[in-house]
Order: C-alpha cells, then structure tokens, then sequence
C-alpha cells in the first residue's frame, strides 16, 4: 500500500468551459463580483489528459512525489515517479541570477502518449492480459504500481505548470519560466493571450 500524504495545498481544479460564451459569462461574472470592467490577460496552454501529481524539492533534491487523491490528501509514489525521466531527481539552475529555494513545491501532470499507450495495449493483448480504456488510465495505473521497474517499463512522460511555493512568481506565465529555468520539463504549447479573442484563435 501507499502511505498518505497531505498537501501543504488543496489541490483544487478547475471549472471546465466548453464554449466561447461560457467563457464570456465567466469574465460577465468576474466583472459583477469585482463591480468593475476587467482586461484580464490570460495564458494559455494546452490540458494535458493524464494524473495530476505534486513534487517537493528539498534544497535541489526530490524528496517526495505525491497523486492528488482528494485534493487534501494524496498518496506518496515517489519511487515511481522517480522512474519518469522528465521529472528531474536534481534541480538544476538554468539562469546564474536564479537560486534554488530551500523548500520548493511545484505540480504537473504525468502522461501517456497515444503511440506508447497503443504499443503496451497490444503487448497486454499478446500475453492475454486486460488492456486499458485510454491513455489517462493506463497512466494512472502505471503511477499506481507497487513494483517501480513496471511505471519505469511503461515510459510515462510528465509536463509541470505550477508553482505552489511563493518564490515571487506574480504570473501564471512567469512560473512556467521559472520551471525552465529550474530544468523542469513544461508543456511548448503556451501563448500569452491579451482577450479572449486571442484564447479562441489559440
């Protein structure tokens, strides 16, 4: 079994819009709460369907990797995540102005791509074993591994995205830059994005 781990954090998620006008209703909804007009700028990045995980950092080195379970607690799969090579057992610094913090708390999303999901589906066909649905649950089960050299077989590949530690980051936009800067593997599908006509064309 895994033992429990609680977030320093709620691990929250977010409302789902699945048009341009529950986007417009979103930002008429901002604006009555706020009781002014907003220009807000917005990035944008692609959601990446797999598990949410957190990774904590003690002085450059990973000490803990949890799941988001409830959004409370999670369950610690550090020795599996440490099989996933584009999440890095050691910070790095990228820029000399840049110093590693003591502590430092950063989420993402670990993944399946569709070609390495369909090349595991068949090697289960072939031993007779069950296959998985899609990707994100074979993802899923992959981190959920009591044996670390099967996630490490399986090839699981992971964007981070957010910072929870306050390191000074006032954007969304400047964390992503942080993460790079730190060497952590972010998602190259961003844009800033200065109206919601710009969120639609990207």
């Amino acid at each position: 079994a895994f033992t429990k781990v609680r977030h320093e954090k709620p691990m929250i998620s977010l409302n789902d819009a699945f048009s341009e006008e529950d986007m417009h209703d979103w930002i008429k909804r901002l604006e009555n709460y706020l009781d002014r007009e907003v220009n807000p700028e917005f990035y944008c990045e692609h959601k990446i369907d797999g598990l949410s995980i957190e990774l904590v950092y003690d002085n450059g080195l990973f000490t803990q990797g949890s799941t988001r379970g409830d959004g409370l607690v999670g369950e610690d799969v550090t020795q599996n995540l440490k099989t996933i090579e584009a999440i890095p057992l050691k910070l790095e610094i990228r820029n000399w102005k840049l110093e590693i913090p003591e502590r430092l708390i950063v989420r993402g999303e670990v993944y399946l791509t569709k070609k390495q999901f369909e090349a595991i589906n068949k090697e289960l066909e072939k031993k007779g074993e069950k296959t998985y649905a899609n990707p994100r649950n074979l993802a899923a089960g992959s981190i959920r591994q009591l044996d670390p050299k099967i996630t490490a077989s399986r090839k699981l590949n992971s964007y981070q995205y957010a910072i929870v530690t306050a390191v000074g980051q006032k954007t969304h936009e400047e964390e992503h830059e942080l993460l790079k800067k730190w060497g952590f593997t972010t998602n190259p599908h961003t844009k800033k994005a200065s109206s919601l006509k710009e969120v639609f064309e990207f």
